[in-house]
């Protein structure tokens, strides 16, 4: 249903993204894990066309047979929130604090001529309330700073499933969360994309939660990828040295005194970064080669972009 091929985004020349190829069937869950700047939110501006301006994508973005990247603005608008629906960072932000919730729910419907607004309020009632949140019929002419992280949070995902989007992209939907109400929309959102058969691309620096809802997962650092494959063989037997750095700063796994194991250094400026792997500086395996060259991908039990991968179990 979506397959990403060669993407590349550059900002003034600079690569961000780096001949990115990925693909997602429908009503599956791919994740996407890596620190901060690693790309992983460009990605998904990309797919949804709201890159800034100053950045330009190339390759391809194939939803549903049509390359999202040859689409003017006008037909972009037909997809999002239409087809593909996008859980933003922050729901303090993401949401207009001036208008209520009801509102900014009917509103996807109204533009994208499904309902009419008094048709579109009902429909936003019925949907907060399939999201989890109680007295729906008083909440959906709250405003925002009336309602809990949690419940902006289900907001957000009520938006984003109003039209009945094919592909969702949550974009670290639960990092401000507490552990409690970060469960509760993990299974929400499992819930919905098993019962409406939407896939689902689900954005996180953090492998524990995308151990819990993702059955792929792609690892990128520096706009590249550097290894996917199978959720659990990825987190029990990682290949790439950066994969296994992850995990190894995890703190489960650790007995109590002991030191975690950070990797050692910090994530360079993409235009700073090597020409070959970026992850090389910080590699404990990396090799001239691997700073001039790309590295092709070695297949074995997950595919990682690696001159010197550990061997899978």
């Amino acid at each position: 249903m979506l397959r990403v091929e060669n993407l590349r985004i550059t900002l003034r020349g600079t690569p961000i993204i780096r001949n990115l190829s990925f693909s997602l069937d429908r009503g599956e869950a791919l994740g996407v894990v890596g620190e901060s700047g690693s790309g992983k939110s460009m990605t998904a501006l990309a797919i949804m066309g709201l890159l800034p301006g100053l950045m330009r994508a190339e390759g391809k973005v194939i939803f549903e047979g049509e390359n999202l990247l040859d689409l003017d603005d006008d037909a972009m608008c037909l997809y999002r929130g239409r087809r593909i629906g996008m859980i933003f960072q922050e729901p303090m932000t993401a949401l207009n604090p001036v208008h209520q919730v009801g509102d900014q729910i009917a509103e996807t419907l109204v533009l994208h001529g499904l309902m009419d607004r008094v048709a579109a309020l009902r429909e936003a009632t019925r949907l907060l309330d399939r999201v989890g949140i109680e007295d729906a019929s008083r909440r959906v002419s709250s405003y925002p700073h009336e309602l809990s992280g949690g419940q902006r949070q289900r907001v957000m995902i009520a938006m984003a499933m109003s039209c009945k989007p094919s592909l969702l992209i949550a974009d670290e939907p639960t990092s401000a969360l507490d552990v409690t109400v970060q469960s509760e929309i993990l299974d929400l959102l499992r819930d919905l994309r098993l019962q409406e058969g939407m896939a689902t691309l689900f954005i996180s620096h953090d492998l524990a939660v995308i151990a819990r809802i993702a059955r792929r997962t792609l690892v990128l650092y520096g706009g590249a990828a550097m290894e996917t494959g199978d959720t659990g063989v990825l987190l029990k037997s990682p290949r790439h040295p950066y994969t296994k750095g992850l995990l190894a700063a995890l703190p489960h796994g650790h007995s109590r005194g002991t030191r975690l194991s950070p990797i050692p250094g910090f994530v360079p400026a993409a235009k700073h970064l090597a020409p070959g792997c970026p992850f090389h500086g910080r590699c404990p395996r990396g090799d001239e080669t691997c700073a001039d060259f790309p590295p092709p991908p070695s297949f074995e039990a997950t595919t990682a972009w690696c001159f010197h991968p550990e061997r899978g179990s």
